[in-house]
């Protein structure tokens, strides 16, 4: 990193450490809104006062009686209208609150956090200490930051700046989640929450993020090593469901029901039982997905990219109305058609069958224009034209020339119909109605058909034996999706 680049992220990093002792918020003193339950509260008692007396006075009570009333109605409103002058004394006297400022990160004594907001919503701790402690953390980290910015010294090259640019972004996170945190504590009357100052706040995280897009700029390790972060972190957020819904097979409903857990328990068997119990057949849903699954993906595919090789090799007349009908077809949901597909299926007798599942993937439109995509972008005409003159048939051509140059294609499509056809639930609800020939969704869906408990223990078992299979299934062709990719980026 050359000098002046450096000279100016050391300069907005003391900056930024000198907006931590800025005011970043108010507490504006707030004991007029304090007096708004009570003045509500008492204003309740004057109305029921009111309304006995109203109703004594049309049951013809005797003079005594209604004196009464009108006197505990005096009396209530006597209250009410106390209530009423001493708030307005506390708006005339109110003054400008308690400002506060993130360092030295203690909250004045006056403030407390409301408890009922606190037990209604379960969302906050009882004390700031580890609000306290984050801002500590923040300070080190930007002062870290400062430190490694000064280590390399003359040097335009160094690791330094690379444990710099994560140390900074660090600090960026915990500054963006400390003032959330801090404009979302509930704090008891007489004072208000905190009011965060816009400026402050943003020259809070404006500074170091442009001390990090510097560092980015500068030094092409930060650079890479953040690209390498942020996959990783993508990564994580991908698999963190599914590790969930193992772990969850794992439990039982009532750890389920507690909170999330990324340690597995010791109710797999117990979960296992349940299945058994509720005639969860596990090899009749694998065997009943699989079928419908495979078939419909094999004839999907291969059938999907013959029409896309023939739309994209012949130059026929109304090619281009075929393909507008494709690109109509891929426009129309499928929950539109699903009533005239079930009296078709039902008038052809195909009800209780995997027929209707299977036979009409042929017709996938999105995979044919998929196809059509591929094929513009990786195949060429000549390789057609040289078989052809070697004396090579139209589907010896497709199936040992073109075939071969489509694998990655086909591959990422068959894990996507794969996945669709596994997935399905309404298709197969609205066929099947035979108990032997149910699919693991199905199943599934039926383990909550329990209305006195439901075990999700054993629901997230079901779900992880579903997923399984398409799990086994991607990591077997994405090496094939990876060549697609590798294929794709490569120029003739």
């Amino acid at each position: 990193m050359k000098k002046t680049k450096r000279f100016i992220s050391l300069a907005l990093i003391l900056c930024t450490i000198a907006c931590m002792f800025l005011p970043v918020a108010v507490f504006n003193e707030n004991a007029a809104g304090a007096l708004d339950a009570d003045i509500k509260t008492q204003q309740d008692k004057v109305d029921r006062a009111q309304a006995k007396l109203d109703r004594d006075t049309k049951s013809g009570k005797d003079a005594d009686a209604l004196a009464k009333d009108q006197a505990k109605v005096d009396k209530e409103q006597e209250k009410l209208d106390a209530l009423i002058a001493e708030q307005a004394a506390a708006s005339s006297q109110a003054s400008g609150g308690i400002h506060y400022s993130l360092l030295p990160g203690k909250l004045p004594q006056e403030l407390e956090l409301d408890m009922q907001v606190i037990n209604a919503y379960k969302l906050y701790e009882a004390n700031f200490n580890g609000y306290h402690a984050m801002i500590w953390v923040i300070f080190a980290l930007l002062a870290l930051t400062f430190i490694l910015l000064l280590i390399p010294g003359d040097r335009i090259v160094s690791k330094c700046f690379t444990f710099a640019a994560f140390t900074n972004l660090a600090a960026i996170i915990l500054i963006c989640y400390t003032l959330l945190r801090l404009g979302a504590f509930p704090i008891k009357a007489p004072y208000s929450n905190a009011a965060i100052s816009p400026v402050i706040s943003a020259l809070l995280i404006f500074l170091p993020i442009v001390v990090l897009s510097i560092n980015l700029t500068s030094v092409f390790n930060s650079k890479r090593s953040m690209i390498y972060l942020l996959c990783v972190f993508l990564c994580f957020l991908s698999i963190v469901p599914f590790w969930i819904m193992i772990v969850n097979s794992t439990r039982s409903s009532q750890q389920i029901q507690q909170g999330v857990s990324l340690l597995p328990s010791k109710y797999f068997l117990y979960n296992w039982q349940v299945l058994q119990s509720k005639n969860f057949d596990l090899l009749t849903g694998f065997r009943n997905s699989a079928i419908i699954a495979f078939g419909s993906t094999v004839l999907s595919v291969y059938f999907s990219a013959l029409t896309a090789y023939g739309l994209t090799v012949y130059n026929f007349k109304g090619r281009k109305f075929a393909i507008a009908v494709v690109m109509a077809i891929i426009m129309i949901p499928g929950q539109v058609t699903a009533t005239g597909f079930y009296i078709f299926m039902y008038q052809l007798g195909w009800v209780n069958s995997y027929l209707p599942l299977i036979i009409p993937s042929i017709a996938a439109a999105s995979t044919v224009f998929f196809f059509m995509q591929y094929l513009q972008a990786n195949f060429q005409v000549a390789l057609v034209e040289a078989a052809r003159i070697d004396g090579a048939g139209e589907f010896y051509a497709y199936n040992k020339i073109i075939m071969p140059i489509m694998v990655p294609a086909m591959a990422t499509m068959g894990i996507m119909a794969v996945i669709g056809s596994w997935n399905n639930y309404l298709t197969p609800l609205m066929l099947l109605t035979n108990p032997n020939m149910k699919t693991l969704p199905m199943m599934v869906k039926e383990l909550r058909g329990d209305i006195y408990r439901t075990e999700f223990g054993s629901i997230y078992l079901g779900l992880t034996m579903t997923a399984l299979p398409l799990i086994i299934v991607y990591f077997a062709f994405s090496k094939y999706i990876i060549a697609g990719i590798a294929v794709g980026g490569v120029k003739e």
